[in-house]
């Protein structure tokens, strides 16, 4: 273990709870239920409120204790891979799509945080992805033509110019400005389910859902704990990985771990700072919080060893009290010319990959009334912007390929 560092997940934290909800303690009837409380059930639940619907969303556990509280933050189209890598799974035209889809999801979410009256720590930033080895490096190379010729802002760094400018070795780095941004996703959950309820909401927390029932009669009931339920005509399952349950699509987890440090007063050998992304594995993501603390993350260890034999005889815990000391090693390899860094937070979420990388939105040909909104990874925040416009409008009976791009039943996936 890090000496003196506090178990604890970061941004709930340093953060103080601004509004707790209540938990359901009478049946009700509704137009829109939204099952979750992060941000993407948040986001989802706002959006259909502003159109007008009636709407409620039930959240598991407390606003923003679930994934969102482990998310990093960050923002960016480097997040969960490259453009190229995108490119190679699921062809130019739709990860071109994907990518003006993040890019005005991060405009829509700065627009946003600029409505409310709280402080979200909503800033832009530049970002890095970066390779140490050849693979990579050649990989880079082909996402810097790549977004030249497709109007992204990008400058290509080499082993022979990258000490300008950072003071960790690189094969080849791709650098662009003002494309990514940085939040604190706990404030920004709560301003946005704030907003919702504005808008007329009704939120409910500690409240899990037990069972989806589709009646006859066109209307969906969830019944839900302490024998209370909701009656309602459309349901958007926005649970996190708890989502896949019903949606599939997962084609694999892994525990990420996190460290954030004390507040850190110069970022020498950081240009910036900017949002790090490392190119290949095992990957590993580097961000300025907005009261100036280095959060890294990284390292994943398979959660295949939380169900298998393997469970029985390892004991996880000091494995990844391992991967947070390589990650304080790394960091302070990485950064040699910044001075007193001390860990002050660890700790260690589940997440989800689909096989392309991008969510899984919509409905299932075979049902109509159910809308899922699984978005998971490093651009898990982006996503959920995403998913609360596409799925309302695909409620409103609007057109729409873009949606077509994360349906549970899209055909390039290799798991359905």
């Amino acid at each position: 273990m890090i000496t003196k560092a506090t178990e604890q997940v970061f941004w709930t934290a340093v953060n103080q709870v601004p509004v707790q909800y209540p938990w359901l303690n009478e049946n009700l009837d509704c137009e829109i239920a939204i099952i979750g409380g992060g941000i993407t059930a948040a986001l989802c639940a706002l959006r259909f409120s502003q159109a007008g619907y009636d709407t409620v969303m039930l959240g598991a556990s407390p606003i923003g204790f679930g994934g969102t509280a482990s998310s990093s933050g960050m923002m960016s189209v480097d997040g969960e891979q490259s453009i190229t890598t995108l490119v190679e799974k699921i062809g130019a035209d739709r990860a071109m799509m994907a990518v003006e889809l993040m890019t005005q999801a991060i405009n829509n979410i700065e627009q946003l945080c600029n409505e409310f009256e709280e402080d979200c720590g909503f800033r832009r930033m530049d970002s890095l992805r970066f390779a140490e080895d050849i693979k990579g490096g050649e990989t880079l190379r082909r996402e810097y033509s790549l977004r030249l010729h497709n109007g992204i802002n990008a400058q290509l760094l080499t082993s022979w110019n990258y000490s300008e400018q950072f003071t960790f070795p690189m094969e080849a780095g791709i650098y662009s400005q003002g494309i990514g941004a940085q939040i604190d996703p706990y404030r920004f959950v709560h301003a946005v389910t704030s907003a919702a309820v504005k808008q007329g909401v009704r939120v409910y927390e500690n409240t899990a859902v037990i069972e989806i029932d589709k009646g006859e009669s066109g209307h969906v009931t969830l019944n839900c704990e302490r024998e209370r339920y909701v009656n309602c005509k459309y349901v958007v399952v926005a649970a996190g990985i708890g989502t896949e349950q019903l949606s599939g699509g997962l084609d694999r987890s892994a525990t990420i771990c996190t460290i954030v440090t004390e507040p850190v007063s110069e970022f020498s050998g950081w240009r910036g700072p900017c949002l790090i992304y490392s190119e290949g594995a095992p990957t590993i993501f580097l961000t300025v919080t907005p009261d100036s603390r280095i959060l890294m993350g990284g390292l994943s260890v398979s959660s295949i060893l939380e169900n298998t034999y393997v469970s029985k005889v390892l004991d996880l815990i000091p494995i990844t009290e391992k991967k947070y000391e390589q990650l304080e090693k790394r960091l302070r390899k990485m950064f040699p010319a910044i001075r007193n860094i001390t860990v002050e937070y660890v700790y260690s979420s589940k997440n989800g990959r689909t096989d392309d990388g991008l969510p899984v939105l919509g409905r299932k040909p075979e049902d109509d009334r159910i809308a899922y909104a699984l978005c998971c990874g490093n651009d898990g925040i982006l996503y959920s912007e995403i998913a609360s416009r596409l799925l309302l409008e695909q409620y409103q009976g609007k057109a729409n390929q873009q949606l077509g791009l994360f349906s549970p039943g899209r055909e390039w996936r290799i798991r359905h």
